[in-house]
C-alpha cells in the first residue's frame, strides 16, 4: 500500500509570530510591516524596528501609504513560486499545528493524496467572472462573515487528473468531488488572511457541466494563516504533474513479434572554466549550441528507460562515445572521445497512481555517460573554428554506443545538433541553458537460441524529433491554465507510452492569452545581434572618448543611446556614462573591505534576493553565484550608504547590473546611480522625492493626455498607484529584460527626465485601451498587460521610439507649486504633530549615528591592533636588513682587497709580457738577418756553380776534340803522348770538385729549411703568449669589486692560477729561445761562409 501524506491544521498562532511567514505575502517591497490582522490607522513604529518603511504625513498620507505599499506588492502566487523558508520560530508553531498520519480513501480518493484536517468549509455560491481576483476577495469576504463554517476533510490529489473531495469530520461523510481539470483559479484572501477559495465549473451530482455554462466559488478557512500556503502549495504541485497512464503490454504469446523500448536521451556540452577545474554548462538558444574555441569540453548524455516493459533494460556500460562534425556522418569518420565514465542518475520516479511495478520499469533513473573532448585534435578542427555572422551554423553529431545486460548486440544512440563556434574571450550574459532532449523506439525480438541474460535480438532504432522541454513560469500561471485538458499525452503506434506534451511558455502568446498573472521579473532574452554599421560608430565613439575624464561625452554618443547600446558594450559604456571607470581601484578596494563587514539590513537583503529576478537562470538558484553576487553588493552598499541602508527594490537594479559586468564594477555603478543621478533621494525623508516625482508626473499627465488625467480622476487612479514602481527601480522590476536595458540605458545619460518619458510613452501607447477600463480594470492593466505587452522586441522598441519624441516641460515649475503646497501644509499642520515627527527623526538621526559611532570605533581599535603587527614586523625586518648590510659591508671591503691584490699581479704580468715580446723581436730580428745571409750565400753558391759547370761543359769538349787528333796523327812519340795524359787527369778532377759543391748546396737547402720551420715554431709560441696574455687581462677586469663579492677562498684560487700562468709563459718563452737557438747555432753564416771559402779555394 502506498502511504498517504496529510497535513492536519491545528491551533493557533499567536500575533508576535506573525510577521513572518513561510510565504511572505509582500513580494517586492515591504513599506509596512505585514501582518495578519487588517489594516489599522498609523501609528508609530515599535523602537528597534529597523526595516523601511513608507511613513507618510499630512494630507490623507495613510491611505497613499496603504496604496503604495499595495502596489509595490507582488501577487501572492508569485510570492509562493519564489518563497523563502520560514523563520525557524514561525515554521516550529505551523509543524505543531500539523500532523501527517498514513491514511486510504476507497474509490477515488484511494489515489496517492494529500489530506488536510481542520479545514472549514464556508460554502459556495455563483460568481460572474471567475478569474477576476477583485470580485473572488469581495465573494470571499462576504462569505466569510455571513456563513457558518463546517469542519471537514480536504483531499488534494497528486495529480492533476485526479478529483478533490470534501469529508465532513463529524458526521463523517462525503460532501461531494470536484474534478481538478474544472478547477479554474486559487485565490488566497487578502483582508481575510486564514481563507482560500476555489473556482470551479458548476457540475451536477453525475458530474456532468450545466449548460449554459456556469461557475461557482468555493470559500475554505483554515485554523491557522499559514495553513493556507500549504493549501496553496499542494495544489501548485497538482496542477504540475500529470498521472502517468498504465502501460498497454502486449499479451505473452505475441511477444515473439517484438516489442518496442523507449528511451529517453538528453544532451548538454559542459566547457572548462578559465582557472578552474570545474565545467559550465555551455547556452543553447535558437536551436544551436554556443561553444567557444580552444576550451576543453565535456559531452554529457542522460539516457532513461522511460516505457513501462515486459522487462526493465539494463544499461551495463557505454564503450564509446563519438562526437564528429557536420550530420549522417559514417561511423568511420567518428571520433572517440577520451575519459568516458558512467554513473547512476539520481532522478525521481514519476508517481503512478498508487500502482506499483515489480519489472521496475517505471524506475526514471538512468545513467549519466560523461566524455572529454579535446578541441586541439585535428579531427575536432571544424568545430574549434570561429563561425562568422555572414555563416549558418555548423552540424555536429555525438553518439554513445551502449551494452545493455538483455540484447545480443552493441545500441547506439546517434543525436545530431548544430553548434555556432565563438572567440575563446566570448562572454555570455544572457542565455538559457537548454540540453537537447530526443527519444529513441528501440525495437527488440525475444533471440531463438538466448545466451543468459542475452533474450533479445535488435530489430531496428527510431529516433524522434527534439522534444521541447521548457521550464514553466509562476506557478500561478500555470494554475490558472494548465488544467488536465491542457496536459494532453501521445501514444506510439504500439501504445505502450504516454509522454506529455511539450507545454509553450507564456512568452510565446499575446498579452492576454495567460490569465491575470503578472510576468515574472527578470523575464525575457536580449539579442546580442549588432550591425557592422552600428559596431564602427560605436568603436568611433570609444576611441574619441576619454577614458581619464569619462563625463565629458563625446558628441555622437547621444543619439547613438537612443538607439540603443549594443550589448556587448553596454557594460563598458554604462560604466564610462556614470563615472565608474575612473575610480576602479579605489571602488574595488573600497567594496572588499565592505563586504567583509556586517549590516543591520542583512535580513532584508537576504528575504529580498530569493525574489529578484527569478525568472532568470543566473539568480534563479538558490544559494547560486548570482544570489551570492546580489547579496554580496547589496551589503555591501548598505553599510557604504548608512543612512537610507538598503532599501527593497535596490535588488532589481543591483542584478540588472550584474547581468552587464562583474560585481565589483556593478557596486562602483551603484554608487554613481545612487548619488550622481539622485536615486537615493527617492528613499530619504518619508519618501519626499518620490512625491514630487509623482506630482510632476501627475501635471505632465495632465498637460499632455488630458482627457486620460480626466479618466484617472474619474476613477481614483492616482499617480502613486502604478508609478511608484517605475520610479524607485527604474522599470527594472516587472517589464522584459531587453526593455530593461534600454530604459537604463538612457537613465544612466539623461537621468530622470528619461523616466518621464518612458511614462509618458508608456501611457500614450496604452490610453486608448485604457479610456474603456474601470479601475479595478486599469489597476489589472498596469499591472499585469502593460509588462507583457512589451515583451516582444518589437513592442519595446516602438516604446522607446515614442518615448524619445516626447518633450518634457515645465519640471521646474511644477516643483515649485509642490514646494509651495508642501509649504502651505506644513504652515496648517499642528506644531505638537510636526514637533512629534522632527523628534522622531532625531532619534532616528542619532540611533543611526550611535551605531556609526560604534562600527567607528571597533574599526579604530581594530585598526590600532592591525598597525602594531605591522609595527612588529617592520621592526624585524629592519633588524634583518641591518644584519644583512653589515655582512655585504665586510664582503665589499674583502673584495676591494682581492681586486687590488690583483692589480698589482695584472701590472707585474704586463711588464713580464712587455720584456718577452721584446726578447722575441729581437731574436725574429736576428733570425731575419740570418735568413738574408742565407740569401745571400745561396746566390753566391749559385753563380760559381754556374760557372764551374759552363767551365766543366767547355773542358769536356777541348778533350773530346783533343782526342781526334791523337787518333789521326799515328807518328806521335811517347814524349807527346805522356804530354797529351796531363789534360784528362785535369778534366777528372773538375768533375770530381763539382759533385762536392753539388753535396753542399743540398746540406745549405736542409739547413735552411730547418731555420725556416724554427722561425715558424717561434711565431706560433708568441701568439699563444699573446693570447694568454689577453685572457688574463680580461680575467682581472671581471675581478673589479664593484662587479661581485667573492668570496677570500676565491681570491686564493685565483692567486694560484695567476703564478701558474706566469710561470707556463716563462717555460714557454725559455723553450721557444733555446729552439731557437740550436736552430740557428746548427748552420750559422760563419761556417757557411767558411765553406764557401773552402770551396773557393777548390
Amino acid at each position: 500500500m502506498e502511504p498517504v501524506e496529510t497535513v492536519a491544521d491545528r491551533g493557533e498562532v499567536n500575533d508576535d509570530n506573525k510577521t513572518s511567514s513561510s510565504s511572505p505575502s509582500s513580494a517586492d517591497f515591504e513599506m509596512l510591516p505585514h501582518t495578519a490582522q487588517p489594516a489599522q490607522p498609523h501609528t508609530d513604529p515599535p523602537a528597534g524596528d529597523t526595516d523601511p518603511h513608507l511613513d507618510l504625513q499630512g494630507g490623507n498620507r495613510e491611505d497613499l501609504a496603504r496604496t503604495l505599499s499595495d502596489c509595490l506588492q507582488s501577487s501572492p502566487e508569485e510570492e509562493a513560486a519564489n518563497a523563502v523558508p520560514a523563520v525557524p520560530a514561525v515554521q516550529s508553531m505551523v509543524n505543531e499545528s500539523l500532523h501527517e498520519e498514513e491514511e486510504e480513501e476507497d474509490g477515488p480518493d484511494g489515489e496517492n493524496a494529500t489530506i488536510f484536517h481542520r479545514i472549514y468549509y464556508l460554502g459556495a455560491e455563483a460568481i460572474e467572472h471567475p478569474k477576476d481576483e477583485a470580485m473572488i476577495q469581495d465573494h470571499m469576504m462576504e462569505i466569510n462573515r455571513g456563513r457558518d463554517a463546517v469542519s471537514v476533510r480536504l483531499s488534494v490529489p497528486r495529480t492533476s487528473d485526479g478529483r478533490v473531495s470534501l469529508r465532513r469530520e463529524t458526521p463523517e461523510e462525503l460532501m461531494f468531488r470536484l474534478p481538478v481539470n474544472r478547477i479554474i483559479y486559487f485565490a488566497r484572501g487578502t483582508a481575510e488572511s486564514r481563507c482560500f477559495a476555489l473556482t470551479s465549473i458548476k457540475l451536477d451530482r453525475d458530474g456532468v457541466a450545466f449548460e449554459p455554462r456556469t461557475f461557482q466559488i468555493h470559500v475554505f478557512r483554515c485554523a491557522v494563516a499559514e495553513a493556507v500556503d500549504k493549501v496553496f502549495v499542494s495544489f501548485a504541485q497538482t496542477f504540475k504533474r500529470a498521472s502517468p497512464q498504465p502501460a498497454r503490454l502486449l499479451p505473452p504469446e505475441n511477444f515473439e513479434e517484438g516489442e518496442p523500448f523507449l528511451f529517453e536521451v538528453s544532451l548538454e556540452i559542459r566547457e572548462k572554466e578559465e582557472g578552474k577545474s570545474t565545467y559550465e554548462i555551455v547556452p543553447r538558444q535558437k536551436g544551436f549550441f554556443k561553444l567557444r574555441t580552444d576550451v576543453e569540453k565535456r559531452v554529457v548524455l542522460n539516457v532513461r528507460q522511460i516505457s513501462r516493459n515486459h522487462c526493465h533494460l539494463v544499461i551495463e556500460r557505454c564503450f564509446g562515445m563519438l562526437v564528429s562534425p557536420g550530420r549522417n556522418v559514417r561511423h568511420a569518420d567518428m571520433q572517440l572521445l577520451e575519459r568516458v565514465t558512467m554513473t547512476n542518475a539520481t532522478l525521481v520516479a514519476p508517481s503512478d497512481g498508487g500502482q506499483s511495478s515489480t519489472s521496475g520499469a517505471a524506475n526514471c533513473a538512468g545513467q549519466i555517460i560523461t566524455g572529454t573532448w579535446d578541441p586541439s585534435e585535428a579531427s575536432f578542427a571544424m568545430l574549434n573554428q570561429e563561425t562568422s555572422a555572414d555563416r549558418s551554423p555548423v552540424y555536429m553529431t555525438i553518439a554513445a554506443d551502449l551494452v545493455i545486460a538483455q540484447v545480443a548486440e552493441p545500441v547506439r544512440f546517434v543525436m545530431e545538433t548544430k553548434a555556432r563556434i565563438f572567440p575563446t574571450s566570448e562572454r555570455y550574459w544572457y542565455f538559457s541553458k537548454k540540453s537537447v532532449v530526443k527519444q529513441f523506439q528501440i525495437r527488440l525480438k525475444r533471440s531463438k537460441e538466448p545466451q543468459g541474460e542475452k533474450i533479445f535480438d535488435l530489430c531496428g532504432i527510431d529516433v524522434s524529433e527534439e522534444i521541447d522541454r521548457v521550464r514553466g513560469g509562476s506557478i500561478t500561471s500555470q494554475i490558472a491554465s494548465l488544467t488536465a485538458s491542457t496536459l494532453g499525452s501521445f501514444r506510439n503506434q504500439y501504445g505502450l507510452v504516454t509522454v506529455d506534451e511539450p507545454i509553450s511558455p507564456p512568452c510565446e502568446e499575446d498579452e492576454d492569452s495567460d490569465g491575470e498573472e503578472p510576468l515574472l521579473s527578470g523575464f525575457g532574452e536580449v539579442s546580442k545581434d549588432c550591425s557592422g554599421t552600428e559596431l564602427e560608430l560605436w568603436s568611433q565613439v570609444l576611441q574619441e572618448w576619454a577614458t581619464d575624464n569619462p563625463l565629458q561625452f563625446p558628441k555622437q554618443l547621444p543619439r547613438l543611446v537612443k538607439r540603443g547600446i549594443p550589448e556587448a558594450l553596454r557594460g563598458e559604456v554604462w560604466q564610462r556614462m556614470t563615472g565608474a571607470s575612473a575610480h576602479v581601484e579605489q571602488t574595488v578596494e573600497s567594496y572588499r573591505l565592505l563586504t567583509t563587514q556586517e549590516s543591520p539590513d542583512e535580513k532584508v537583503i537576504l528575504r529580498d534576493i530569493h525574489r529578484t529576478f527569478p525568472a532568470h537562470e543566473f539568480f534563479k538558484e538558490a544559494g547560486g553565484i548570482g544570489q551570492e553576487a546580489l547579496y554580496r553588493i547589496a551589503k555591501a552598499y548598505s553599510i557604504y550608504d548608512s543612512e537610507i541602508g538598503y532599501c527593497q527594490g535596490q535588488s532589481f537594479l543591483i542584478a540588472s547590473l550584474l547581468l552587464q559586468m562583474p560585481e565589483e564594477q556593478a557596486f562602483g555603478v551603484l554608487i554613481q546611480v545612487m548619488h550622481r543621478l539622485g536615486l537615493r533621494d527617492m528613499f530619504r525623508e518619508n519618501f519626499e522625492q518620490l512625491q514630487l516625482r509623482l506630482y510632476q508626473l501627475d501635471r505632465l499627465i495632465e498637460a499632455n493626455f488630458p482627457d486620460l488625467w480626466q479618466h484617472f480622476a474619474d476613477n481614483g487612479i492616482e499617480s502613486h498607484m502604478y508609478a511608484s514602481q517605475w520610479f524607485l527601480t527604474i522599470f527594472t522590476a516587472k517589464f522584459p529584460l531587453f526593455l530593461v536595458f534600454r530604459v537604463l540605458d538612457v537613465f544612466l545619460l539623461f537621468g530622470f527626465d528619461s523616466i518621464f518619458q518612458v511614462a509618458l510613452g508608456i501611457l500614450k501607447v496604452s490610453k486608448k485601451d485604457m479610456l474603456f477600463q474601470d479601475f479595478e480594470g486599469l489597476m489589472k492593466y498596469f499591472r499585469v498587460n502593460i509588462p507583457k505587452r512589451y515583451r516582444s522586441e518589437e513592442n519595446a522598441k516602438h516604446l522607446m521610439e515614442v518615448a524619445k519624441g516626447i518633450k518634457i516641460k515645465r519640471l521646474n515649475k511644477y516643483e515649485g507649486e509642490w514646494l509651495h503646497i508642501k509649504a502651505a501644509e506644513r504652515a496648517r499642520e499642528d506644531p505638537v504633530i510636526r514637533l512629534e515627527r522632527e523628534n522622531k527623526k532625531l532619534l532616528n538621526d542619532n540611533l543611526r549615528l550611535d551605531t556609526e559611532n560604534d562600527n567607528l570605533a571597533r574599526q579604530l581599535v581594530n585598526s590600532k591592533i592591525e598597525m602594531r603587527k605591522e609595527i612588529d614586523n617592520i621592526e624585524d625586518e629592519k633588524d634583518l636588513f641591518e644584519k644583512e648590510a653589515s655582512s655585504a659591508k665586510t664582503l665589499l671591503q674583502e673584495n676591494a682587497e682581492e681586486n687590488k691584490r690583483l692589480h698589482q699581479q695584472v701590472f707585474s704580468l704586463k711588464e713580464l709580457l712587455k720584456r718577452e715580446v721584446a726578447k722575441s723581436d729581437a731574436e725574429l730580428a736576428t733570425k731575419a738577418n740570418v735568413i738574408a745571409d742565407y740569401k745571400l750565400i745561396t746566390s753566391q753558391l749559385s753563380e760559381k756553380l754556374e760557372k764551374l759547370l759552363n767551365q766543366a761543359k767547355e773542358n769536356t769538349r777541348k778533350s773530346q776534340n783533343s782526342s781526334s787528333t791523337t787518333e789521326i796523327c799515328d807518328s806521335s812519340t811517347s814524349s807527346n803522348s805522356s804530354s797529351h795524359n796531363n789534360p784528362v787527369d785535369n778534366d777528372s778532377g773538375n768533375l770530381q770538385d763539382l759533385d762536392q759543391a753539388n753535396e753542399r748546396v743540398r746540406e745549405l737547402e736542409l739547413e735552411l729549411a730547418q731555420t725556416k720551420l724554427a722561425l715558424v715554431e717561434t711565431e706560433c709560441r708568441l701568439q699563444d703568449v699573446s693570447h694568454h696574455m689577453n685572457a688574463l687581462t680580461m680575467s682581472t677586469s671581471s675581478g673589479h669589486p664593484e662587479s661581485g663579492s667573492g668570496s677570500h677562498a676565491s681570491g686564493s684560487f685565483r692567486s694560484t692560477w695567476f703564478s701558474k700562468t706566469l710561470s707556463s709563459i716563462k717555460e714557454t718563452t725559455t723553450h721557444a729561445a733555446a729552439s731557437s737557438k740550436d736552430a740557428i747555432r746548427k748552420s750559422n753564416s760563419i761556417d757557411v761562409l767558411k765553406s764557401g771559402g773552402d770551396f773557393q779555394s777548390h
